[in-house]
């Protein structure tokens, strides 16, 4: 925006002297020297008097100063208000797996309608999107409502109870079924998704069971929904989850699961420091798409 001679010259003034300006630019003492001399040359007057030990400013070098700093202090604070602005009208989404992607489309689009913001989406997993949200680098997140239990400075609704079903392969003797009881699959071996998806998520998992008055054959424990689907279509074993996680890709079967503790509810929230006009505006609209 200014000439970088303009910034040589308020470095001799702020540091006083030429050699401690020159390092800071890491430039020879000739070099700012020689810098300043054109500069007085375009201006048409000293800025310096020369002929004391450390520069000492004229009486047009010390107006000229004070211009400059003025004009320098006045663009940076209004460029960094224009940066703060744009800021707000941006809001960065953490989401967390394909229930969110089913319906964050047509969410984003609608609401963009009607509202001029910058919406910015990021994937994570449960876990992580809860802690990205609780430390303020991203403005909303969805996820299960019981991870967000642990944070007390997130603000979330409850936006959707889903079904849970009994996943299988397609070959699973079980996969033929109309649907499913707790006594149906009690001896058969799971696959569940780890803590890695939160310590929430799977105390509530765990207790389901408990209450179901079932002890679960865990035979294996997966960190993400990919592998989680990849080992129940190869047969390992049998998982329960939300309908919403389920894709026709998938290779498996979904059968409703009847009688049982399980629940999946997915919740949305934000942080309450987070003064962002548009995050109140979102969430109200998220609310009523859901209550729909």
């Amino acid at each position: 925006m200014f000439k970088q001679v303009i910034y040589y010259f308020m470095a001799v003034v702020e540091e006083g002297s030429f050699s401690k300006a020159a390092k800071k630019y890491y430039l020879s003492q000739s070099a700012i020297s020689q810098q300043i001399t054109k500069l007085e040359k375009d201006l048409g007057f000293s800025l310096f008097n020369r002929k004391t030990y450390c520069p000492t400013l004229t009486k047009e070098g010390k107006r000229y100063y004070d211009l400059a700093k003025r004009l320098i202090d006045d663009y940076n604070n209004e460029y960094e208000d224009i940066k703060e602005n744009l800021q707000k009208d941006v809001l960065t989404i953490g989401i967390t797996g394909p229930f969110e992607k089913q319906h964050i489309p047509f969410i984003v689009r609608s609401f963009k309608e009607n509202h001029d913001v910058s919406i910015d989406i990021k994937a994570f997993n449960l876990l992580t999107c809860m802690e990205k949200l609780n430390e303020r680098e991203i403005d909303l997140g969805f996820g299960l409502t019981n991870n967000f239990k642990k944070y007390p400075d997130l603000i979330y609704q409850t936006i959707h109870h889903s079904h849970i079903c009994v996943v299988t392969s397609l070959e699973h003797p079980l996969s033929h079924k109309e649907y499913l009881t707790i006594e149906d699959i009690k001896n058969e071996p799971l696959i569940i998704l780890s803590k890695k998806q939160g310590e929430e998520y799977y105390h509530d998992y765990m207790e389901s069971f408990r209450l179901d008055g079932m002890i679960p054959y865990i035979k294996k424990e997966v960190d993400d929904l990919n592998e989680y689907m990849m080992a129940i279509s190869l047969g390992e074993g049998i998982g329960l989850t939300a309908t919403e996680v389920i894709n026709e890709n998938d290779q498996v079967v979904a059968i409703p699961l009847k009688e049982s503790h399980h629940h999946a509810d997915y919740a949305v929230g934000y942080h309450r420091d987070n003064e962002k006009k548009a995050i109140q505006q979102f969430m109200k609209y998220v609310e009523d798409y859901f209550r729909l």
